[in-house]
């Protein structure tokens, strides 16, 4: 909720909600998926933030703010009817909606991804770990003993970690949450990813596709070796 008031904020200070603004916005609501109760408290924060900044605003910038960003919280209609969503890169939105769905993992995480060298990644990672998540994470051996990889990082804190090491690539770049909604696209999970690259990320909760990316990650943790 924190980052999402204060993406908030911080959109209302030049008093237009950008297209990046928006798919921010809407990629962190999606991953949050807020109850009833934490969806009118957003409402009202958002309601409060406009007030704060109605000497600042001329009466139609105010409106047109407060009109977009109340469309963004009822993002829940959507959640409710099946999540498929879609977000892109260079820009902040894929991690964003990486970052979001490893918060909001209860009981698993299923990561399978050719590298991961970004920090704030790697750090939700272990933090979902320490908070007793099941985390296990498949990955290539050709760029995780590269410099800025955190793969090792990620090992010392004790995350189960199995390793392609042979001359073809596990490219795979996905994630399985709770076994309830998956992350895939071409996106790795590296700084550049972020910064420079042209990638893409979607996010499901559809029934079939999480099954089968379960299946194809159990079929890899059974087959690769330990890190």
């Amino acid at each position: 909720m924190d980052e999402i008031l204060q993406l908030l904020k911080v959109s209302i200070e030049d008093a237009v909600l950008s297209r990046t603004e928006k798919r921010e916005l809407k990629a962190a609501i999606t991953a949050a998926q807020f109850d009833q109760r934490e969806l009118d408290y957003l409402r009202s924060k958002i309601f409060v933030i406009a007030f704060e900044h109605q000497h600042e605003l001329s009466k139609e910038q105010l409106i047109n703010w407060l009109e977009n960003t109340s469309k963004l919280s009822l993002i829940k209609k959507n959640v409710e009817s099946g999540i498929n969503s879609s977000y892109f890169s260079p820009g902040t939105e894929c991690r964003t909606a990486i970052i979001q769905q490893i918060r909001s993992a209860r009981s698993s995480l299923k990561i399978c991804v050719f590298t991961i060298s970004d920090n704030e990644i790697s750090e939700e990672i272990i933090k979902a770990h320490q908070r007793n998540v099941a985390v296990k994470i498949i990955t290539d051996n050709d760029k995780s003993f590269d410099t800025g990889s955190d793969i090792d990082a990620i090992h010392q804190a004790k995350i189960p970690i199995k390793m392609d090491r042979t001359d073809s690539h596990m490219h795979h770049k996905f994630c399985v949450v709770d076994k309830e909604r998956l992350i895939t696209g071409s996106y790795n999970w590296t700084r550049s990813a972020a910064e420079r690259n042209q990638e893409n990320i979607i996010l499901t909760d559809h029934v079939g596709m999480v099954k089968d990316f379960v299946k194809e990650f159990n079929r890899l943790w059974e087959k690769l070796a330990d890190y």
